[in-house]
């Protein structure tokens, strides 16, 4: 499973992950991302962390920038 990892300052990054099907918050708990930091695309249409992701799927985490 291929995943890009994205913030909005052009920092793109993809990771492999060995699994066929995992859900979006285990997805984030892997890579270290809290579910208060991130969204999860599937296939361009935004799920909950609770959606099963699959190999098939194009997934992308868009990482939240935070600041004042």
């Amino acid at each position: 499973m291929i995943i890009q990892i994205t913030d909005a300052m052009g920092d793109d990054e993809e990771k492999e992950i060995n699994l066929e099907k995992i859900t979006g918050g285990e997805l984030l708990k892997k890579l270290g991302i809290s579910v208060f930091e991130a969204t999860i695309t599937k296939n361009g249409e935004i799920v909950t962390e609770s959606e099963v992701l699959t190999s098939k799927d194009k997934i992308k985490v868009l990482k939240m920038i935070h600041g004042g």
